[in-house]
């Protein structure tokens, strides 16, 4: 027999959205008796479990890159999300710190996939945030050609401080873009 692969697709109806919210608010609830150290903590382990495992699914594997992301909006100082953007994602990686989620992780293909459900919902709803550090992070790779030398050195910090003050903006309007059409915020 040969191995195949094969797309399964689901939908979740509005019954399931509520809940995957309710347990979305209810660990933002969580972060805030939480420490910044743990939740990053856990969520870095989280993904380099998924990453270190055989027999994750790919849909997984391919959903911890936002987590990853998200993890690094925390981490990258050069980004420097501002505090209320640092304090939210840190509410949503919160979930991923609580090692007693809906399914076991060790169940086979399964483990993960309310995991992979919940960071479909947090990708959602950081999508501007995630957009804008995965711009700063590509702008910030190529923004020198030699960054060793003093005068690149010297530049850099002003070229990221503009970046990040249009990457800000670009955010703020979306995010307000979408609350006039009444896009829905956890």
């Amino acid at each position: 027999m040969s191995a195949t692969s094969f797309k399964v697709t689901f939908k979740l109806d509005e019954d399931d959205t509520k809940y995957f919210r309710s347990l979305f608010r209810k660990a933002k609830k969580a972060a805030s008796d939480q420490d910044e150290g743990e939740i990053l903590s856990a969520a870095h382990a989280l993904v380099k479990s998924v990453r270190s495992n055989k027999k994750t699914p790919g849909f997984v594997i391919d959903a911890i890159e936002t987590l990853q992301d998200l993890t690094e909006i925390i981490d990258d100082k050069d980004y420097a999300a501002p505090k209320k953007v640092r304090g939210e994602v840190l509410a949503a990686l919160a979930y991923f710190a609580n090692a007693e989620d809906l399914i076991p992780d060790n169940i086979p293909v399964l483990g993960f996939l309310d995991d992979a459900i919940m960071i479909k919902f947090v990708e959602d709803e950081f999508k501007h945030e995630l957009n804008a550090f995965r711009k700063f992070r590509k702008f910030v790779r190529g923004a020198e050609q030699r960054p060793w030398t003093k005068v690149a050195s010297d530049r850099l910090p002003a070229r990221l401080d503009v970046m990040r003050a249009k990457l800000r903006a670009e955010v703020e309007r979306k995010i307000q873009a979408d609350l006039k059409k009444g896009g829905a915020r956890f």
